[in-house]
């Protein structure tokens, strides 16, 4: 039986309510006739290969999102329209040239209807990108499964092999997709895609940023990208998309660096991945929310760790005693973010925390370079960073891990490890002793005090407050008011004192 072989129990295309419905109504109507001239209706797809593999690998189903349709001897618009009549769902046109639609349906799965192109089930089948996706369920057939590309096989075997050269010519993006597919199920990339993919990279430059931000974050999503990442690095993946990247392969290992620049950048990804499970929940839960729809904070850090040297190539300098330097990459660094984020289309939300992430991301290190940081270093750092913490201090941990050379290993690189965890540790502290702390003074409050109108310095002014309260330095509003006035006047003769 095909339910016993190839999917769990309850996992048969034909258990889904909504897949049944989709096939009665493509039914509905039809007068008999010959079989070669009626309409189908088959399943195809993400939830088709995702049930399969669920089966494969022992895995636990996931909830029902998307429901792919192919359409045959009919327009899959008109089917499509009859579905959301007959489910109450909402009618959406994709792409009226290719006959692509789409039914949303509350509370539940997206249902995308796409028409077979060339008349055949075959000639859609051979311009499907992946073998693992071009799988069919014919409801006509239901103890077999249409397999003419070996995608059953591949699934297997945990490849993801492309169904033809000529699909990724016809869709570039598919050279980023295989790598997302391949992170998120845990495959492989088949021999002979990866060197057509290789061969072919450089047709990726000129698909669509947009298209290449969903697909390069949901990759970058998934806990286990690290494993590829080298794979992707050496095929011109990375430097195809940010072109900062290609001038990181001239910056050679060093005494702190066992790897050369290119390499280490990427290297910082696996060994953030290493410490993912070891932070402490509010750090994962940090992690994991939506920064933009569709982004992950976790994807954002992972962009930031690719990009978090850019900055070295132009600040390279090595002294006469052969120590390299590269005073002020953070900085600089930051500000080819700026032009890196409008070039890529990122969200404004995205491009903020990456600059943030590649400014700071020296920052937690150097705080213990010399000695223990004071506690109101420490306050004054997490004021800073703010609730970006916890991405700052996995980026933190990711360097760390990919940086190896002679002059960070031994007692020196374990005290910085250390340091590390307690600094990210000390926050969720310095958190809660913030909400404890009373409000002395509101911005309003100040402004009446000190007679003066919105401006910087208000904000300065809040800002020293809650670091003297939290060093208990200021205890009551009376201490609170006298802290604002003196403040206010230390910056008016600190202006005398320019002029």
């Amino acid at each position: 039986m095909i339910s016993d072989k190839y999917f769990l129990p309850g996992q048969h295309p034909l258990d889904l309510a909504f897949v049944r419905q989709v096939f009665a109504i493509g039914r509905a109507g039809e007068q008999p006739q010959d079989a070669a001239d009626r309409s189908r209706v088959y399943l195809v797809g993400g939830h088709l290969r995702d049930a399969l593999n669920c089966r494969f690998r022992g895995l636990t189903p996931g909830p029902v999102r998307d429901l792919d349709f192919a359409v045959l001897g009919r327009p899959a618009l008109e089917l499509a329209r009859e579905v959301a009549d007959s489910l109450g769902g909402h009618y959406v046109v994709l792409d009226p040239s290719f006959d692509v639609a789409r039914v949303v349906i509350d509370d539940g799965p997206t249902l995308d209807f796409a028409g077979c192109q060339q008349g055949t089930l075959q000639a859609d089948i051979e311009r499907r990108d992946f073998t693992i996706n071009a799988i069919v369920f014919d409801p006509e057939q239901p103890e077999h499964l249409i397999d003419p590309t070996d995608g059953l096989s591949d699934l297997q075997k945990g490849l993801v092999r492309m169904v033809s050269p000529g699909v990724l010519v016809d869709d570039p993006l598919r050279l980023l997709r295989a790598y997302r597919f391949a992170c998120r199920l845990d495959f492989e990339v088949e021999a002979s895609t990866l060197a057509q993919i290789k061969a072919k990279i450089g047709l990726l430059s000129g698909i669509a940023r947009e298209r290449i931000n969903y697909e390069l974050f949901t990759m970058l999503d998934c806990p286990r990208v690290g494993r590829l990442i080298h794979e992707m690095g050496e095929i011109g993946l990375f430097e195809t998309i940010f072109e900062e990247l290609i001038a990181t392969r001239k910056v050679t290992a060093n005494s702190y660096h066992h790897l050369p620049l290119f390499m280490h950048s990427l290297e910082t990804i696996p060994q953030l991945e290493a410490r993912l499970e070891s932070l402490p929940d509010w750090a994962r839960t940090s992690l994991s929310e939506v920064i933009s729809p569709s982004i992950s904070r976790l994807a954002v850090t992972k962009i930031a760790a690719i990009l978090h040297d850019i900055g070295k190539p132009d600040t390279w300098q090595i002294t006469e005693a052969g120590r390299h330097t590269f005073i002020g990459h953070d900085k600089l660094g930051a500000q080819m973010v700026k032009v890196t984020a409008e070039r890529q289309k990122w969200p404004k939300a995205v491009g903020r925390l990456v600059e943030k992430l590649v400014l700071w991301h020296l920052r937690p290190g150097q705080l213990f370079h010399t000695a223990d940081p004071t506690q109101r270093a420490l306050n004054r750092f997490y004021r800073t960073v703010g609730d970006d913490l916890p991405e700052l201090m996995l980026l933190s941990f990711g360097d760390l891990g990919a940086t190896r050379g002679p002059g960070l290993n031994g007692p020196e690189r374990e005290r910085l490890e250390s340091n590390l965890v307690e600094l990210l540790n000390g926050y969720a502290v310095y958190k809660e002793d913030c909400k404890q702390m009373p409000k002395f003074l509101t911005g309003a409050e100040v402004m009446q005090l000190l007679d003066i109108g919105p401006g910087p310095l208000v904000g300065e002014i809040l800002n020293a407050l809650a670091e003297a309260q939290s060093l208990k330095e200021v205890q009551d509003r009376g201490q609170a008011e006298a802290f604002a006035r003196s403040y206010k006047g230390e910056k008016q003769g600190d202006n005398q004192v320019e002029k």
